[in-house]
Protein backbone atom coordinates (compact mmCIF):
# COMPACT_ATOMS: atom_id res chain seq x y z
CA UNK A 1 0.00 0.00 0.00
CA UNK A 2 1.32 3.44 -0.95
CA UNK A 3 1.28 6.78 0.83
CA UNK A 4 -1.72 9.10 1.19
CA UNK A 5 -2.66 12.38 2.82
CA UNK A 6 -5.48 12.80 5.33
CA UNK A 7 -7.64 15.73 4.24
CA UNK A 8 -8.93 17.42 7.39
CA UNK A 9 -6.97 17.79 10.62
CA UNK A 10 -9.94 17.96 12.98
CA UNK A 11 -11.03 15.27 15.42
CA UNK A 12 -12.10 12.83 12.73
CA UNK A 13 -8.81 13.25 10.88
CA UNK A 14 -6.94 12.56 14.10
CA UNK A 15 -9.09 9.47 14.67
CA UNK A 16 -8.13 8.23 11.21
CA UNK A 17 -4.44 8.54 12.08
CA UNK A 18 -4.89 6.94 15.50
CA UNK A 19 -6.82 4.06 13.90
CA UNK A 20 -3.92 3.48 11.54
CA UNK A 21 -1.41 3.73 14.40
CA UNK A 22 -3.45 1.10 16.26
CA UNK A 23 -3.11 -1.14 13.20
CA UNK A 24 0.61 -0.37 12.74
CA UNK A 25 -0.11 1.41 9.43
CA UNK A 26 0.75 5.00 10.40
CA UNK A 27 3.74 5.02 8.04
CA UNK A 28 1.28 5.11 5.13
CA UNK A 29 0.18 8.62 6.16
CA UNK A 30 2.43 11.14 4.44
CA UNK A 31 0.82 14.21 6.01
CA UNK A 32 -2.40 16.04 6.81
CA UNK A 33 -4.02 18.72 4.69
CA UNK A 34 -6.03 21.49 6.31
CA UNK A 35 -6.78 25.15 5.72
CA UNK A 36 -5.45 25.80 9.24
CA UNK A 37 -2.06 24.34 8.32
CA UNK A 38 -0.15 27.35 9.64
CA UNK A 39 -1.96 27.25 12.96
CA UNK A 40 -1.76 23.48 13.56
CA UNK A 41 1.72 22.74 12.25
CA UNK A 42 1.76 18.98 12.83
CA UNK A 43 -0.15 16.13 14.43
CA UNK A 44 1.63 13.14 15.96
CA UNK A 45 4.69 13.89 13.89
CA UNK A 46 2.73 14.32 10.64
CA UNK A 47 3.07 17.75 9.00
CA UNK A 48 -0.12 19.66 8.17
CA UNK A 49 0.08 21.01 4.61
CA UNK A 50 -1.88 23.54 2.63
CA UNK A 51 -4.02 22.10 -0.16
CA UNK A 52 -1.74 23.59 -2.79
CA UNK A 53 1.31 22.00 -1.20
CA UNK A 54 -0.47 18.68 -0.66
CA UNK A 55 -1.46 18.47 -4.33
CA UNK A 56 2.22 18.50 -5.32
CA UNK A 57 2.80 15.26 -3.42
CA UNK A 58 0.76 13.43 -6.06
CA UNK A 59 -0.67 10.87 -3.65
CA UNK A 60 -4.33 10.06 -2.87
CA UNK A 61 -6.30 12.00 -0.26
CA UNK A 62 -8.35 10.40 2.50
CA UNK A 63 -11.28 12.79 3.13
CA UNK A 64 -12.08 12.56 6.82
CA UNK A 65 -15.16 14.82 6.72
CA UNK A 66 -18.18 12.89 8.05
CA UNK A 67 -20.78 15.14 6.38
CA UNK A 68 -21.78 13.33 3.20
CA UNK A 69 -22.61 16.42 1.13
CA UNK A 70 -19.48 18.30 2.24
CA UNK A 71 -17.30 15.27 1.54
CA UNK A 72 -18.83 14.95 -1.95
CA UNK A 73 -18.06 18.61 -2.62
CA UNK A 74 -14.44 18.10 -1.56
CA UNK A 75 -14.12 15.08 -3.83
CA UNK A 76 -15.47 17.07 -6.79
CA UNK A 77 -12.91 19.80 -6.09
CA UNK A 78 -10.13 17.22 -6.07
CA UNK A 79 -11.37 15.63 -9.28
CA UNK A 80 -11.42 19.03 -10.99
CA UNK A 81 -7.82 19.50 -9.85
CA UNK A 82 -6.76 16.12 -11.19
CA UNK A 83 -6.32 14.65 -7.71
CA UNK A 84 -7.44 11.33 -6.33
CA UNK A 85 -9.58 11.22 -3.22
CA UNK A 86 -11.61 8.72 -1.21
CA UNK A 87 -14.00 9.19 1.71
CA UNK A 88 -13.50 7.32 4.95
CA UNK A 89 -16.35 4.90 4.16
CA UNK A 90 -14.36 3.72 1.13
CA UNK A 91 -11.02 3.71 2.88
CA UNK A 92 -10.90 -0.08 2.77
CA UNK A 93 -10.08 0.30 -0.94
CA UNK A 94 -6.96 2.30 -0.08
CA UNK A 95 -6.00 -0.34 2.48
CA UNK A 96 -6.61 -3.00 -0.18
CA UNK A 97 -8.77 -5.14 2.07
CA UNK A 98 -12.37 -6.31 2.23
CA UNK A 99 -14.90 -3.82 3.55
CA UNK A 100 -16.04 -6.28 6.21
CA UNK A 101 -12.48 -6.61 7.53
CA UNK A 102 -12.06 -2.83 7.63
CA UNK A 103 -15.32 -2.26 9.50
CA UNK A 104 -14.55 -5.09 11.92
CA UNK A 105 -11.23 -3.46 12.75
CA UNK A 106 -12.82 0.00 13.03
CA UNK A 107 -15.37 -1.38 15.49
CA UNK A 108 -12.65 -3.08 17.55
CA UNK A 109 -10.57 0.11 17.55
CA UNK A 110 -13.51 2.21 18.73
CA UNK A 111 -14.16 -0.15 21.62
CA UNK A 112 -10.48 -0.25 22.53
CA UNK A 113 -10.36 3.55 22.69
CA UNK A 114 -13.53 3.88 24.76
CA UNK A 115 -13.30 0.84 27.03
CA UNK A 116 -12.73 2.64 30.33
CA UNK A 117 -15.63 5.07 30.00
CA UNK A 118 -18.03 2.56 28.47
CA UNK A 119 -17.45 -0.23 30.97
CA UNK A 120 -17.73 2.12 33.93
CA UNK A 121 -21.27 2.84 32.80
CA UNK A 122 -22.02 -0.75 31.76
CA UNK A 123 -21.14 -2.10 35.20
CA UNK A 124 -23.81 0.02 36.87
CA UNK A 125 -26.85 -1.78 38.23
CA UNK A 126 -29.31 -0.03 35.91
CA UNK A 127 -27.41 -1.32 32.87
CA UNK A 128 -27.12 -4.85 34.23
CA UNK A 129 -30.82 -4.86 35.10
CA UNK A 130 -31.72 -4.99 31.40
CA UNK A 131 -30.22 -8.48 31.24
CA UNK A 132 -30.65 -9.92 34.73
CA UNK A 133 -33.90 -8.65 36.26
CA UNK A 134 -36.53 -11.34 36.79
CA UNK A 135 -38.82 -9.95 34.06
CA UNK A 136 -36.11 -9.71 31.42
CA UNK A 137 -36.47 -11.70 28.20
CA UNK A 138 -32.69 -12.14 28.37
CA UNK A 139 -32.98 -13.91 31.72
CA UNK A 140 -35.97 -16.04 30.67
CA UNK A 141 -34.00 -17.31 27.69
CA UNK A 142 -30.76 -17.56 29.68
CA UNK A 143 -32.44 -19.88 32.17
CA UNK A 144 -32.89 -22.39 29.33
CA UNK A 145 -29.12 -22.68 28.79
CA UNK A 146 -27.11 -25.63 30.10
CA UNK A 147 -24.15 -23.94 31.81
CA UNK A 148 -22.06 -27.09 32.22
CA UNK A 149 -19.61 -25.82 29.57
CA UNK A 150 -20.58 -22.31 28.46
CA UNK A 151 -19.00 -19.78 26.09
CA UNK A 152 -19.54 -16.05 26.49
CA UNK A 153 -18.78 -14.44 23.13
CA UNK A 154 -17.50 -10.84 23.05
CA UNK A 155 -17.32 -10.80 26.84
CA UNK A 156 -15.66 -7.38 27.15
CA UNK A 157 -14.46 -6.97 30.72
CA UNK A 158 -16.63 -9.77 32.03
CA UNK A 159 -19.44 -7.68 33.48
CA UNK A 160 -21.94 -10.55 33.13
CA UNK A 161 -19.75 -13.28 34.62
CA UNK A 162 -20.63 -12.61 38.28
CA UNK A 163 -24.31 -13.21 37.48
CA UNK A 164 -23.77 -16.80 36.29
CA UNK A 165 -20.32 -17.92 37.47
CA UNK A 166 -21.55 -19.85 40.48
CA UNK A 167 -24.05 -21.83 38.38
CA UNK A 168 -21.58 -22.60 35.59
CA UNK A 169 -19.28 -25.60 35.33
CA UNK A 170 -16.65 -24.37 32.88
CA UNK A 171 -16.64 -20.88 31.29
CA UNK A 172 -14.81 -19.86 28.13
CA UNK A 173 -14.56 -16.08 27.74
CA UNK A 174 -13.98 -14.91 24.16
CA UNK A 175 -13.13 -11.43 22.92
CA UNK A 176 -11.30 -9.84 19.98
CA UNK A 177 -9.35 -7.43 22.22
CA UNK A 178 -6.27 -8.66 24.10
CA UNK A 179 -6.74 -5.92 26.70
CA UNK A 180 -10.19 -7.27 27.55
CA UNK A 181 -8.75 -10.76 28.00
CA UNK A 182 -6.03 -9.39 30.26
CA UNK A 183 -8.59 -7.46 32.30
CA UNK A 184 -10.74 -10.57 32.76
CA UNK A 185 -7.75 -12.72 33.69
CA UNK A 186 -6.96 -10.27 36.47
CA UNK A 187 -10.58 -9.79 37.51
CA UNK A 188 -11.28 -13.53 37.82
CA UNK A 189 -7.81 -14.68 38.83
CA UNK A 190 -9.25 -16.56 41.79
CA UNK A 191 -11.40 -18.85 39.66
CA UNK A 192 -10.14 -22.09 38.11
CA UNK A 193 -13.27 -22.65 36.03
CA UNK A 194 -12.61 -19.87 33.48
CA UNK A 195 -10.46 -20.10 30.34
CA UNK A 196 -9.72 -17.22 27.97
CA UNK A 197 -9.61 -17.03 24.19
CA UNK A 198 -8.70 -13.97 22.10
CA UNK A 199 -10.30 -14.67 18.75
CA UNK A 200 -10.27 -13.04 15.32
CA UNK A 201 -13.69 -11.38 15.40
CA UNK A 202 -15.56 -13.76 13.10
CA UNK A 203 -15.15 -17.37 14.23
CA UNK A 204 -14.14 -19.71 17.05
CA UNK A 205 -11.58 -21.74 15.13
CA UNK A 206 -9.44 -22.69 18.14
CA UNK A 207 -12.34 -24.17 20.13
CA UNK A 208 -13.14 -27.88 19.90
CA UNK A 209 -16.11 -29.10 17.89
CA UNK A 210 -19.25 -30.49 19.57
CA UNK A 211 -17.87 -29.71 23.03
CA UNK A 212 -19.92 -26.87 24.54
CA UNK A 213 -23.35 -27.01 26.09
CA UNK A 214 -24.22 -23.36 25.45
CA UNK A 215 -23.06 -19.99 24.17
CA UNK A 216 -24.38 -16.49 24.66
CA UNK A 217 -23.51 -12.94 23.63
CA UNK A 218 -25.03 -9.71 24.98
CA UNK A 219 -24.79 -6.15 23.63
CA UNK A 220 -22.00 -6.98 21.17
CA UNK A 221 -23.31 -8.84 18.13
CA UNK A 222 -25.54 -5.81 17.51
CA UNK A 223 -22.38 -4.18 16.11
CA UNK A 224 -21.15 -7.13 14.03
CA UNK A 225 -21.14 -6.98 10.25
CA UNK A 226 -23.78 -9.24 8.69
CA UNK A 227 -21.16 -11.41 6.99
CA UNK A 228 -19.39 -11.89 10.33
CA UNK A 229 -22.69 -12.85 11.97
CA UNK A 230 -23.13 -15.58 9.38
CA UNK A 231 -19.58 -16.87 9.94
CA UNK A 232 -20.11 -16.86 13.69
CA UNK A 233 -23.37 -18.80 13.42
CA UNK A 234 -21.61 -21.42 11.30
CA UNK A 235 -18.89 -21.87 13.92
CA UNK A 236 -21.23 -21.66 16.91
CA UNK A 237 -23.10 -24.60 15.43
CA UNK A 238 -19.80 -26.47 15.07
CA UNK A 239 -18.64 -26.00 18.66
CA UNK A 240 -21.96 -26.77 20.35
CA UNK A 241 -22.81 -30.30 21.41
CA UNK A 242 -26.05 -31.83 20.15
CA UNK A 243 -28.91 -30.14 21.99
CA UNK A 244 -26.70 -27.19 22.90
CA UNK A 245 -28.27 -23.74 22.82
CA UNK A 246 -27.08 -20.30 21.73
CA UNK A 247 -28.58 -17.07 23.06
CA UNK A 248 -27.71 -14.09 20.89
CA UNK A 249 -28.56 -10.39 21.19
CA UNK A 250 -28.37 -8.90 17.70
CA UNK A 251 -29.44 -5.93 15.63
CA UNK A 252 -32.96 -5.60 14.24
CA UNK A 253 -32.10 -2.49 12.21
CA UNK A 254 -32.83 -2.85 8.50
CA UNK A 255 -34.08 0.63 7.60
CA UNK A 256 -30.82 1.38 5.76
CA UNK A 257 -29.00 -1.32 3.83
CA UNK A 258 -25.77 0.67 4.20
CA UNK A 259 -25.96 0.57 8.00
CA UNK A 260 -22.71 -0.23 9.76
CA UNK A 261 -20.98 0.50 13.05
CA UNK A 262 -20.12 4.04 11.96
CA UNK A 263 -23.47 5.06 10.46
CA UNK A 264 -26.55 3.75 12.24
CA UNK A 265 -28.60 4.35 15.41
CA UNK A 266 -26.62 3.10 18.41
CA UNK A 267 -23.99 1.75 15.96
CA UNK A 268 -26.26 -1.09 14.83
CA UNK A 269 -25.31 -2.99 11.70
CA UNK A 270 -27.73 -4.08 9.00
CA UNK A 271 -29.70 -7.09 10.25
CA UNK A 272 -33.20 -8.03 11.30
CA UNK A 273 -35.10 -10.77 13.08
CA UNK A 274 -36.02 -12.71 9.94
CA UNK A 275 -32.60 -12.53 8.27
CA UNK A 276 -31.01 -13.77 11.48
CA UNK A 277 -33.46 -16.66 11.73
CA UNK A 278 -32.74 -17.55 8.10
CA UNK A 279 -28.98 -17.53 8.71
CA UNK A 280 -29.46 -19.75 11.76
CA UNK A 281 -31.70 -22.16 9.87
CA UNK A 282 -29.25 -22.41 6.97
CA UNK A 283 -26.52 -23.32 9.45
CA UNK A 284 -28.56 -26.14 10.95
CA UNK A 285 -30.12 -24.48 14.00
CA UNK A 286 -33.66 -24.72 15.26
CA UNK A 287 -35.05 -21.32 16.27
CA UNK A 288 -36.53 -21.78 19.76
CA UNK A 289 -37.63 -18.17 20.25
CA UNK A 290 -37.14 -14.58 19.15
CA UNK A 291 -38.15 -11.35 20.84
CA UNK A 292 -37.79 -7.89 19.27
CA UNK A 293 -36.90 -5.29 21.90
CA UNK A 294 -36.41 -1.54 22.27
CA UNK A 295 -32.96 -0.23 23.16
CA UNK A 296 -32.37 3.01 25.06
CA UNK A 297 -35.48 4.61 23.60
CA UNK A 298 -35.03 3.28 20.04
CA UNK A 299 -38.15 1.26 19.23
CA UNK A 300 -37.68 -2.31 17.95
CA UNK A 301 -33.96 -1.72 17.40
CA UNK A 302 -32.73 -5.11 18.64
CA UNK A 303 -33.71 -8.75 18.85
CA UNK A 304 -32.94 -11.58 21.28
CA UNK A 305 -32.82 -15.02 19.65
CA UNK A 306 -32.55 -18.46 21.27
CA UNK A 307 -31.25 -21.29 19.06
CA UNK A 308 -30.79 -25.03 19.52
CA UNK A 309 -28.46 -27.40 17.70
Amino acid sequence: MGKFIIYGAGNRGKWCLEFLEWRNLADCVLAFCDKRYGEIGQINGKKVLSYEEAKKANVPFLVSNSNESEAAQILRMMEDDGCRGVVFDDFYKVLEEEQTVFLREWCAYHHAQNNDQWFQEAEKAKEADVFWNENSIFLRYFQQLDLHNVIELACGRGRHVPYYMEAAGKITLVDILEENMDFCKNRFSGSDKIVYYKNNGFNLEKLDSSSYTSLFSYDSMVHFEMMDVYEYLKDIYRVLADGGKALLHHSNYSADYKADFAHAPHARCFMNKDIFAYFAYRNGFKVIGQKVIDWHGAENLDCVTLLEK
